[in-house]
């Protein structure tokens, strides 16, 4: 099952691409940072919808750690 993603941008620090929220109804919403190009806004859309579907959301694991699995080259 596809869960329901809602989508915002908002003028965010650069160092920040985005970000997203699991809601108490089991949607989600990405944060994306509106001072960065359509191109670098797309590639953090796919950067957070594969946190999603991989169901980071669900894990107990420090989001550093999840972060770092998820930029590692193999």
């Amino acid at each position: 099952m596809t869960p329901d993603i809602n989508t915002l941008e908002y003028d965010l620090p650069v160092s920040i691409a985005g970000y997203t929220i699991s809601n108490a109804d089991s949607s989600y919403t990405i944060v994306l940072n509106a001072r960065l190009t359509f191109e670098r806004r797309m590639q953090a859309y796919q950067h957070e919808i594969e946190h999603i579907l991989s169901g980071d959301y669900d894990r107990k694991v420090d989001v550093d750690i999840l972060e770092l699995n998820s930029h590692s080259i193999t």
